[in-house]
């Protein structure tokens, strides 16, 4: 493992986005039948999602999500030093999503913009990136974004995740603040990296032959499709996480007792439940945002946090934080926060038209 301690760095405020398209669950009934799709939304406990607009990208979602922040917290954008973007669904191959954003947010040409590719693991690596970097500057403001459209990367008749993935995008104000104290532990197993996996399009097979196959699960799918072999992912989530948040409260000295909140990523109902059982948390304790949002990858720990407290709520509350998935990789983190400072979830339908290069641009 790796373990940071943070101090004099402090959440100034989060905000979401979502893109302006609900889907239900039931939808799919015509797909997969009334039997599986009850079965699904039982089981999974996801009813609803939201999907992103065909022009839509990870990069507009994070961007509406930093304009929402704006609209409540009024800084000048000039002192924000460093903007980080983790996401696993870039606008482009290249360039950088990240230094997209720093020109359509207006930030300075002397703000750092780094982009870090990790899925639900994502939130925690990302706010531990951002304070480092913030750790080491004068910088006074520290911008983290996060984004995702992994339902772009599902096919549609795939019914083991095509009803679980969500789109959102995630804004993280950081601020010098003397009495912030924080601790992070971040772990990763990448011999298990095949099992959540998109395999072709990268430069390790970029044109593979696009012909669907039944999968081991069987599933038909092509190599341009996820892949998630869910018991290995199942197995990981409820026995190497839980093990490692005990092992975080030892290093910390710190128990279940010294939190308000358990904010967990929004796997799946069932996972959410053993993790609670496992570390003997309250109901009341572990707040979800599955249930409306699906699964969003590592956007679901603001997101859940934006659900469920952005709505005029006020004081202090000591948050454990903790995010899993591919990679595999795991991250758990704590924060004070302000609910006062966690705002509204809003739904956008823009996108960036300026960003769409064409043949016609290129000639």
């Amino acid at each position: 493992m790796a373990f940071f301690q943070s101090r004099g760095i402090g959440i100034a405020g989060i905000a979401c986005a979502v893109p302006d398209n609900y889907v239900e669950v039931e939808s799919y009934i015509p797909v997969f039948g009334e039997e599986a799709v009850q079965k699904f939304m039982t089981g999974v406990g996801i009813k609803g999602m939201y999907r992103a607009l065909p022009d839509q990208t990870a990069g507009d979602l994070a961007c509406a999500a930093a304009e929402n922040l704006f609209s409540h917290i009024n800084i000048d954008r000039e002192k924000i030093g460093a903007l980080v973007f983790v996401t696993q669904s870039g606008d482009y191959r290249r360039p950088s999503t990240a230094c997209v954003l720093q020109h359509r947010l207006g930030l300075s040409t002397d703000c750092a913009a780094v982009e870090v590719e990790l899925g639900c693991s994502g939130f925690v690596y990302g706010l531990q990136t951002a304070m480092g970097l913030m750790a080491q500057s004068d910088m006074e403001y520290a911008l983290l974004l996060l984004g995702e459209t992994a339902s772009k990367l599902v096919h549609p008749q795939d019914k083991s995740i095509v009803m679980m993935y969500g789109d959102a995008g995630a804004a993280v104000l950081l601020k010098r603040e003397p009495s912030a104290a924080s601790n992070t532990m971040l772990c990763t197993d990448g011999g298990r990296f095949k099992a959540i996996i998109l395999p072709a399009g990268g430069f390790r097979d970029m044109n593979p032959p696009a012909d669907r196959f039944v999968c081991n699960d069987g599933i038909e799918r092509s190599l341009y499709d996820i892949y998630m072999e869910g018991t290995t992912v199942f197995s990981f989530s409820i026995t190497d996480v839980p093990r490692s948040i005990q092992t975080y409260f030892e290093k910390t000295g710190t128990s279940t007792e010294d939190y308000d909140l358990f904010l967990f990523h929004q796997a799946n109902q069932f996972i959410l439940k053993q993790l609670s059982r496992k570390l003997k948390l309250p109901k009341e304790k572990v707040p979800i945002s599955l249930d409306r949002y699906g699964n969003s990858g590592g956007i679901s720990v603001p997101l859940t946090l934006c659900a469920n407290f952005g709505d005029g709520q006020t004081g202090l509350r000591r948050l454990l934080m903790a995010g899993f998935g591919i990679g595999l990789s795991w991250g758990i983190t704590n924060a004070t926060v302000d609910l006062a400072n966690i705002f509204p979830v809003v739904r956008t339908s823009d996108w960036y038209r300026d960003g769409k290069i064409t043949r016609e641009m290129l000639q």
